[in-house]
């Protein structure tokens, strides 16, 4: 396939977050095998600030789920005429907007009955890692010529988002909030994590509802030195806020693949999940991966079992 002139690339990326973090290497990929290509990236508005730093990526096109924004995104994509189409979301609509489009060349995987508006369509095998799964798709369609996975890395500009008047290392915390229901680290696990941590800066993260939230484990907490920027940040400030952090404390998977794609060693509490820990845990050696399961019968109460001193160890244990 390497032999094929592609000028113009088109991607439709997952739909969150995290997920699209994970198309990163299959996109270098392409990159290599296609340097002279130019890419176009089709995704939810949120995921933008993923390429922004990319010179590659020259243009974004957000979509919506509305069918409202069918006829209008497929004549978006059709006037450009582009030479290869990458699905790396498995929905049926995307492949039937892609085809009619009439893009030269499509891949994606065979899945929602669509193998037959595909022109390269392997089978999804759901047990693999999400970063293997996006790679296969673009390494079998060239003709498996690729061993190994690049690095997985987000261009960002690295700009600072905060200052503390100190020398003190900084962690991000993102312990979510009760509207996460079972994926909220319990509130006086957070609250006993922030007193335990108060040699250290901390920078609280997460979206506009958990802000109020994170206010009032602060203020039972009494910690000195803290940030709050929950919902208060862009996607690119959030990925360049992690950037900037020394270690960050998650409960969520997205805010984890950043870490990873911008080299922040990371605490990821772990209970109920929506994937396989199998097929989400980055790839890397600098992070670690809390999971405690025991003999609990609901997996919703997983992470009532990391305590704020198992945390507190690992967080020693990395940045010593």
């Amino acid at each position: 396939m390497s032999s094929i002139i592609m000028k113009k690339i088109i991607i439709r990326t997952p739909n969150f977050i995290g997920d699209t973090v994970n198309t990163l290497p299959a996109i270098e990929l392409l990159k290599q095998e296609y340097p002279d290509a130019v890419f176009t990236i089709v995704g939810p508005l949120f995921v933008r600030d993923l390429f922004s730093q990319d010179k590659r990526i020259t243009r974004f096109i957000p979509c919506k789920k509305s069918l409202c924004y069918f006829f209008p995104l497929l004549f978006t994509i059709r006037k450009e005429k582009y030479d290869l189409g990458v699905l790396f979301n498995n929905t049926f609509i995307f492949a039937l907007i892609f085809r009619l489009s009439r893009i030269k060349c499509l891949i994606g995987y065979k899945n929602e009955g669509r193998g037959f508006l595909l022109h390269h369509k392997p089978r999804l095998n759901r047990n693999t890692h999400y970063i293997n799964r996006y790679a296969y798709l673009v390494n079998s369609y060239l003709n498996n010529k690729y061993t190994f996975l690049p690095p997985l890395n987000i261009l960002h500009s690295g700009e600072a988002t905060f200052h503390f008047e100190n020398n003190q290392k900084t962690i991000g915390f993102y312990p979510g909030s009760p509207k996460k229901k079972f994926r909220q680290y319990p509130a006086s696990h957070t609250i006993e994590l922030l007193k335990q941590l108060s040699s250290y800066n901390i920078v609280m993260l997460g979206d506009s509802e958990e802000h109020s939230y994170y206010e009032e484990c602060l203020q039972k907490a009494g910690h000195p030195q803290t940030l709050n920027l929950a919902g208060k940040i862009s996607v690119e400030q959030f990925i360049n806020t992690i950037s900037n952090i020394d270690l960050l404390i998650t409960i969520d998977s997205a805010a984890m693949h950043i870490a990873a794609a911008t080299h922040t060693p990371f605490v990821a509490l772990m209970g109920l999940s929506t994937s396989p820990v199998s097929c989400i845990t980055p790839k890397v050696n600098f992070g670690k991966i809390i999971r405690i399961e025991n003999n609990l019968i609901d997996e919703e109460k997983y992470l009532q079992n990391i305590t704020p001193q198992i945390i507190i160890e690992n967080i020693s244990a990395i940045l010593a």
